[in-house]
């Protein structure tokens, strides 16, 4: 039954999201509240949308539905929509929950924390480790992001891994294959998920607080740099569209 609900909301989806008065962004969310599958396998590739049963990737899943739509959205607008961490996609965050629903806001939210802004933690913590290092003189090393997982976790990146691989049930992508070419995307996401619980069982409010702090601030530099990032690339792209104009003016 939920596999026709889901092919009823594709359906559902492709007859409105053309239409001219549509909000396309704001049609897809509304699918995406009809969405009923916590995860699916499409053409041999499985998509985990809900981990856990808690945190949802509606990113993952709007990403599957407009790949359902063909080429009714440019891709350059469609990927930047996606690529974009703000928190509620754009809108504001009431009129974001209505058009999901209630339980997906709630877990787009454990998603966003639990996994997004974990990762940009893990990064920034990275980040200290290695700045130290160059503050202290010594060496780099390839060992920041082990000491990251150790500063966070309170272990190595490998002996996590096998722990989750154990307690989720993940099986390597081959045999005898080690745990950084077992991770699909979709394991990579469970693992830091998972981490993150691990992090929040360990620590105490006030570091959890300040952690939390940290990774959204990390997270909101990177997203400002990919921003001026994309900014200089449309310059340039105007830059050398003015050029080719100018040469086939002098042409003439």
């Amino acid at each position: 039954m939920s596999a026709q609900e889901a092919l009823a909301a594709i359906s559902r989806l492709k007859s409105s999201i053309g239409s001219a008065e549509s909000d396309w962004k704001l049609t897809v969310l509304e699918a995406i509240a009809d969405w009923p599958l916590a995860n699916e396998d499409v053409g041999g590739e499985t998509f985990e949308y809900l981990i856990g049963g808690e945190a949802f990737n509606w990113r993952l899943l709007a990403q599957r539905l407009l790949g359902e739509c063909g080429s009714v959205i440019p891709d350059e607008t469609l990927w930047e929509w996606l690529s974009d961490s703000v928190l509620f996609a754009g809108f504001e965050e009431p009129d974001f929950m209505r058009a999901v629903g209630v339980d997906k806001f709630r877990a787009h939210l454990s998603y966003f924390y639990g996994v997004t802004v974990e990762q940009s933690l893990l990064v920034a913590v990275e980040e200290e480790v290695t700045h130290q290092r160059v503050g202290s003189g010594r060496q780099l090393s390839d060992g920041s992001l082990e000491r990251a997982y150790a500063l966070l976790y309170g272990d190595e990146r490998e002996h996590l891994w096998e722990v989750f691989r154990l307690e989720a049930g993940v099986h390597a992508a081959r045999e005898g294959w080690r745990h950084r070419d077992e991770h699909s995307l979709g394991s990579e996401d469970s693992f830091t998920y998972w981490l993150f619980k691990l992090r929040m069982e360990r620590s105490d409010p006030a570091k959890i607080a300040s952690d939390t702090r940290k990774g959204l601030a990390k997270l909101e530099r990177m997203r400002q740099n990919d921003i001026r990032r994309r900014t200089m690339l449309q310059s340039d792209e105007m830059l050398n569209e003015t050029r080719q104009r100018r040469r086939v003016t002098r042409g003439r």
